[in-house]
């Protein structure tokens, strides 16, 4: 029987699992690796660090599982987007990676915004201008450190890194380069104007003209030998983590939108007729499958905020109990308000410089009403990505949660209650690494596309959390004061 791996490299670590044809998890293996800060706003991390990841947590699994190597049929990728992973002309690393969290080329983000209006970059890339991505980090590392940059061949995302150093060649796909604002969304193809513009060469880009389900070949030598897998083992294209981890809740058609709860948070809405936002309060980038795209609202603070809040705040780090604990206060949270925005603000605000607060704390107030108001706080911001999309896309059919804050009922009737719709879960687990499993699934033949595969894979599951209506109506008067408390703080961050 042919198994399939699915690895997401994460921006804390790295995962592989192994599953078969019919989708069913045989098992997993994780590693972290650290996230480096040498200077203020500086977020990087060594692709030497995923790369030992991945060869060891495949090694794992395998052992841990008794499934012989030959079994292993494919390989998908899934990986964090936005990154910028630099290679002479040895094919050597120039330096570690700039993440997407990275924000040190704030300079850099607003000199684009001065040479280039929101309605071009709409029509451009489509998409808002953000630290952290490629386009900003080129130009910083232009800017600041010249002889880097003057020794650039190649310029690779994360997970395009990883397919390198598996089958030593260099491309990318759709769902993966519409995240670099160095890419014609709409139109699929490097956007030569913005290129031009700022006198980036061409050729230090991968070719884009690949497709998630793709093979972008077989294992070299070297990695067949430090992974313990055969030489014939195919490895696909994959995509973003976003477009996979979609992929993998069975996400891929309008009227389906999905909600993650992570590090940060995500909405995720198909569209098969992109209309990007001309005001750019939120992103707009490729699918997996093809002439496909979805609209995405990103905001940083989702799960870094309750985590920051829960071990600094409360010394708090047992998460099960979080819900139990929050559910003692009721909807609104006593009048207390949390904006999360601890590492600035991405979805609808594009603001780097925002700021966390409690609003509104009163000697009444306990620790439960404070750790609700912060999951509270982390789900306004949601909603007011959310807000956006449907303003584009409509209100979807069905909503459906993931990520590791889905495990909380307590956070799943938050949102149900905010966005007064149902919320659905599906019974996928790792679904990043479900969805790259599925890309590689499609291109070993086991299904003949993605829907296919999505439908005879995921399962969502069939009675949802319904909102409760009197909590819709609190968080519809407390959602007006949240957004006016970033309006009236706006000018002191």
């Amino acid at each position: 029987m042919p198994y399939y791996l699915g690895i997401d490299l994460g921006t804390t670590g790295l995962k592989t699992i192994v599953t078969d044809g019919q989708g069913a998890i045989w098992g997993s293996a994780y590693q972290g690796y650290p996230l480096h800060t040498p200077r203020q706003s500086y977020a990087e991390q060594d692709p030497e660090d995923w790369y030992h990841a991945l060869t060891t947590t495949v090694r794992q699994v395998l052992a841990d599982t008794g499934i012989d190597h030959r079994d292993i049929a494919g390989i998908g990728l899934s990986g964090q987007m936005h990154g910028t992973v630099l290679l002479d002309d040895r094919m050597k690393l120039l330096g570690p990676a700039i993440i997407w969290c990275d924000q040190r080329s704030k300079d850099e983000v607003a000199l684009v915004y001065r040479q280039f209006s929101a309605m071009e970059l709409s029509t451009l890339v489509q998409n808002p201008v953000a630290t952290g991505f490629q386009l900003s980090s080129l130009l910083w590392l232009r800017e600041n450190d010249l002889s880097t940059y003057q020794r650039i061949r190649h310029v690779l995302l994360p997970k395009d890194y990883l397919r390198f150093r598996l089958t030593g060649t260099i491309g990318t796909e759709p769902s993966d380069a519409c995240g670099t604002l160095l890419y014609d969304v709409i139109n699929q193809v490097w956007s030569h104007e913005i290129l031009r513009h700022f006198g980036i060469d061409e050729r230090i880009l991968p070719d884009p003209d690949h497709r998630s389900c793709e093979i972008a070949g077989t294992l070299t030598t070297t990695a067949a030998r430090e992974l313990g897998l055969g030489r014939e083992t195919c490895v696909v294209f994959g995509g973003g983590d976003q477009p996979m981890q979609a992929v993998g809740n069975g996400i891929l058609t309008d009227g389906r939108a999905l909600l993650t709860l992570g590090t940060g948070g995500q909405v995720f809405v198909p569209t098969g007729k992109p209309l990007p936002d001309p005001g750019l309060r939120f992103h707009t980038f490729c699918h997996a499958q093809a002439n496909s795209w979805y609209y995405l609202g990103a905001v940083l603070n989702a799960g870094l905020a309750l985590n920051w809040a829960l071990k600094h705040c409360f010394n708090l780090s047992d998460f099960g109990k979080v819900g139990e604990i929050a559910a003692k206060s009721p909807a609104g949270s006593r009048g207390l308000f949390f904006l999360p925005y601890i590492s600035g603000e991405r979805t609808p605000h594009m603001n780097p410089d925002a700021k966390g607060i409690f609003w509104g704390l009163s000697l009444g107030h306990s620790r439960e009403d404070l750790i609700r108001a912060v999951m509270e706080g982390i789900s306004y911001s949601l909603w007011d990505a959310y807000e956006c999309l449907v303003s584009v896309s409509g209100k979807p059919r069905s909503l459906i949660v993931t990520g590791g804050g889905a495990n909380s009922r307590l956070w799943r009737q938050i949102l149900a209650d905010m966005l007064d719709a149902p919320i659905f879960t599906t019974d996928s687990k790792e679904t990043a690494c479900l969805g790259a499993a599925i890309c590689a699934m499609v291109a070993g033949g086991e299904y003949p596309d993605l829907v296919t595969a999505c439908t005879g894979i995921i399962k969502v599951n069939s009675e949802p959390l319904a909102p409760i209506r009197e909590n819709t109506e609190v968080y519809a008067e407390g959602h007006a004061l949240f957004q006016d408390i970033y309006r009236a703080n706006r000018h002191l961050f």
